[in-house]
């Protein structure tokens, strides 16, 4: 936009500069389609205020933050340096709730007002003449700002913990159900069956990849449904990665126990027509499958402190069921100490459960002898694992700071889901509130989702300096 030329007027005391505003715009939600209208129609009405009152906008900023928490909108704290430098007198907006809904970025506004810093404010819905008066209006209007958010806040959460009571619960449905349009209460899908199937094949010691290409193979798959976030229908699919079949086998809504914001209601005491996927039984003997095949996983990955190192940790897979065997240090009958492998899942159908290291160092071995390797061969290999074992670090360490920024989004994404009732007014609609129940839970999966990539992530994560010393030792 190109700005005016800064003239001066003419008053009893002499000539005064024109103070130099920038026009601030803010909208609550950080997603694209979300009060769409918002800025370009508090711009408008801004444009348009200060070409009535002869007012020099000299710049115009627009951000899509939430002012309910401090810190968190970084155009503002930009903005406000930038008073302090005097590259702007006065600041342009469209109402004082646009600047702040929470006490410290309020009482920042007021301090530099008192301090000359920002020599003046204006906006269309609130008049202010920067007097004692005004400032002390000026700060009941944040105080009031303050408390609309948090009232509403609370209001969403009652609502949310009202239809728990009732049974009911947000965001997308869960596997294998679908809600009543009417009622509004969980019912079998057309995905119910083949999920249940999902059940069984874990507790008949399918693995869990096993179960997802069973999924991908029927398909299991919903549409989402058109809304304010969404435009268009997508399909989306069970089958994307274990996480969510992880998360399916650790939720106990499916015998009939429904969680939500840390508060949980019995499915099977308020809604006699609710349908469980599976018994309470068969929920504990997964949890009980699941800790199991943790312990497995620790066990043949951690090492203890102070203890000898050994080697070929998850290097040995179990040819039946295809976990990573344990290595251990034993002793034979004469004293002589030597490394085994075991399976250590207690599912898997292997008979010997033990094999000694050298039987697999022999066939190592042998493999070795036949492909003669040369110093060249073996520098040419050593310096192509080692580029791998690099390349492979940097990108488990860039997958984890893509989840976290994931997850730091969603979290700021679930604080600001209140405050998106702000700009459609007092007389919101009851579907505008279910879409934020909605929403919310969309939320919390989401994040739930995240952080089970995460820990997958970290569980991934390896020394590459400790590699590489492993990676000569071998090859030496």
């Amino acid at each position: 936009m190109k700005s005016k030329s800064i003239a001066a007027i003419k008053t009893d005391t002499g000539e005064q500069p024109l103070l130099r505003y920038v026009l601030y715009a803010r909208k609550s939600s950080e997603d694209v389609g979300a009060q769409a209208k918002s800025l370009p129609d508090q711009i408008k009405d801004c444009l348009a205020y200060a070409e009535t009152h002869g007012l020099v906008v000299v710049d115009i900023l627009k951000e899509s933050h939430s002012a309910k928490i401090s810190g968190r909108r970084p155009i503002f704290s930009k903005m406000l340096k930038d008073l302090e430098a005097g590259k702007y007198d006065g600041i342009l907006t469209w109402h004082p709730d646009r600047l702040a809904r929470n006490s410290l970025e309020a009482g920042m506004i007021v301090d530099m007002v008192d301090n000359g810093v920002i020599k003046d404010l204006k906006f269309p819905m609130f008049n202010f003449t920067n007097d004692s008066n005004a400032k002390l209006l000026l700060n009941i209007v944040f105080a009031m700002s303050k408390q609309y958010s948090e009232h509403l806040s609370e209001s969403v959460q009652r609502g949310v913990n009202s239809n728990l009571a009732q049974g009911k619960s947000g965001g997308m449905p869960k596997w294998g159900y679908n809600r009543d349009e009417v009622t509004g209460f969980y019912k079998p899908d057309q995905n119910f069956d083949i999920i249940r199937r999902g059940f069984d094949m874990y507790l008949g010691g399918y693995s869990q990849r096993d179960i997802i290409d069973f999924w991908r193979q029927n398909d299991v798959h919903r549409m989402t449904k058109i809304n304010r976030k969404n435009k268009n229908k997508r399909k989306i699919t069970v089958y994307n990665s274990v996480s969510v079949l992880g998360t399916i086998l650790s939720d106990p809504f499916y015998y009939g126990i429904l969680v939500q914001g840390g508060q949980k209601v019995d499915l099977r005491e308020i809604l006699p027509d609710f349908k469980p996927m599976i018994t309470e039984e068969e929920f504990g003997l997964i949890q009980a499958k699941r800790r199991n095949l943790k312990k497995v996983v620790s066990a043949s990955v951690k090492a203890e402190e102070g203890k000898i190192f050994i080697p070929f940790r998850q290097m040995v897979k179990c040819g039946e069921c295809g976990n990573f065997m344990h290595v251990a240090r034993s002793k034979s009958r004469t004293g002589k100490k030597y490394l085994y492998f075991r399976c250590g899942n207690p599912e898997c159908t292997r008979k010997q459960k033990n094999v000694r290291a050298q039987v697999v160092l022999d066939a190592l071995y042998k493999t070795l002898d036949s492909l003669h390797f040369t110093k060249r061969n073996i520098t040419k290999i050593q310096n192509s694992l080692t580029d791998y074992i690099n390349v492979r670090h940097n990108e488990l360490i860039e997958e984890k700071l893509r989840v976290n920024a994931a997850i730091k989004a969603k979290k700021r994404r679930q604080d600001e889901l209140a405050q998106a009732f702000i700009d459609l007014g007092k007389d919101a609609p009851r579907e505008a509130k279910q879409m934020v129940n909605e929403q919310l839970e969309e939320c919390r999966n989401d994040i739930a989702t995240l952080q089970t990539e995460r820990d997958e992530i970290d569980a991934k994560i390896f020394d590459p300096d400790q590699v590489r010393e492993i990676l000569d030792e071998l090859t030496n």
